[in-house]
Order: C-alpha cells, then sequence, then structure tokens
C-alpha cells in the first residue's frame, strides 16, 4: 500500500498541474518504500535530483500561467516558489555534506509540501483559473 494515495483533496482543478503534484506523491511513496526496504541512501539522490527537475518544470508553468492570465497573487507565489527551491537545494547539498541520514528532513519536506504548499497556496489559484475557464 502506498505512503500517501491521491484523492480529490490534493486536486487544484489544473488537471497539469494535478499530474505535476501527482509526480510529486510518487516521489514520497518511492522514498518510503526505500526506507521500509533499508535503500534510502540509494534512492534520496535520485529523488533529490528528480525534485530539483520536477521544481524548475511546476513552477515555471505554473507562474507562466498566472503571469499569462493576472494572477493577482504572482509575485508571493514565485516568492514562496524561490523559498521551496532553496529548501531542495539545500537538501541536496546536506545530501553529501552529512554524515545522518537525511530521510526524515526528505520525508518532512515532501510532506509539508504537499499538505502545505499545494492544499494551501496551490488551493488560492483554483477559483481564479476556474473563473478563466481554465482546467
Amino acid at each position: 500500500m502506498a505512503f500517501i494515495e491521491w484523492d480529490d483533496r490534493y486536486s487544484v482543478g489544473v488537471a497539469r498541474f494535478n499530474e505535476q503534484h501527482q509526480r510529486l506523491v510518487g516521489m514520497i511513496n518511492r522514498l518510503d518504500e526505500a526506507v521500509h526496504q533499508g535503500t534510502e541512501r540509494q534512492v534520496l539522490l535520485q529523488v533529490l535530483s528528480d525534485l530539483a527537475g520536477y521544481t524548475k518544470t511546476h513552477f515555471a508553468e505554473e507562474e507562466r500561467l498566472m503571469e499569462e492570465h493576472g494572477y493577482p497573487e504572482l509575485a508571493s507565489h514565485r516568492e514562496e516558489h524561490k523559498r521551496l527551491n532553496r529548501e531542495v537545494a539545500g537538501l541536496y547539498t546536506s545530501y553529501f555534506t552529512s554524515k545522518k541520514p537525511l530521510t526524515a528532513d526528505m520525508m518532512a519536506f515532501l510532506k509539508n509540501w504537499l499538505y502545505d504548499h499545494i492544499q494551501g497556496n496551490d488551493k488560492r489559484y483554483q477559483p481564479f483559473f476556474s473563473e478563466r475557464g481554465i482546467s
């Protein structure tokens, strides 16, 4: 059974963003599975690399759509993206410099992102895009 099952409470009303968020859920589940198999150290680097790529692609696309349609909270959303990118970069650096396992930090980061950023910040743009027929 997956650590996190995707369901409608994670939906932000924009299909392509939901698909990208599902990728994040997949990363969390992959890391959780690796923890249970005792292979988290090897998997963590791949998850961090995937996450770095994910953030660039997803954030750029999200911000482009917001800019294109004049989303009024674009500046604050962009700042949140920058903060999340710094956290990812910090975890990536810590992977190579820390002697302690980062799995707990990574799981906490991913969970917080899922629950706080997606259900908080991203949910706020749902009515805006919905009013413009973007789904």
